[in-house]
């Protein structure tokens, strides 16, 4: 269970293709705990920091998403656009740490998760160059 008593529920939502990957489970996954954790930021941060974090964090989905409908040989660049997507996020989730609108419990509970979707983006990015 992760902080706030939220709960991932897998097969709650019945989507087509992109939920047969992992890593569309995964970006979904921390989008959704993203929600939950700006909404509880104060006003000054929730419509700006708030949002670009919200932002990058759909932002790295659809690159996902749109990356895993296209062929092999024309999915690197889209996987690299969710990588730096994700990267940003990282960053901005890190300030919002830094300026302690995310406690410490939360970020590394972030960390792990992004660390398996990072992981899971350069075994993808590696697999399709090699493609």
């Amino acid at each position: 269970m992760c902080p706030q008593g939220f709960v991932f529920t897998p097969g709650l939502f019945d989507m087509s293709k992109p939920s047969d990957l992992p890593l569309y489970l995964a970006v979904y996954k921390l989008l959704l705990y993203l929600y939950v954790m700006v909404n509880n930021f104060p006003k000054s941060y929730k419509y700006s920091l708030g949002s670009d974090i919200l932002n990058l964090g759909w932002e790295t989905l659809d690159n996902v998403i749109s990356a895993n409908s296209l062929p092999n040989n024309k999915k690197p660049d889209t996987i690299r656009m969710a990588s730096v997507s994700f990267d940003k996020l990282k960053i901005r989730l890190r300030l919002a740490h830094e300026i302690r609108l995310i406690d410490h419990k939360k970020f590394a509970f972030l960390i792990e998760g992004n660390e398996e979707i990072g992981k899971m983006l350069s075994g993808w990015l590696s697999w399709s160059e090699a493609a």
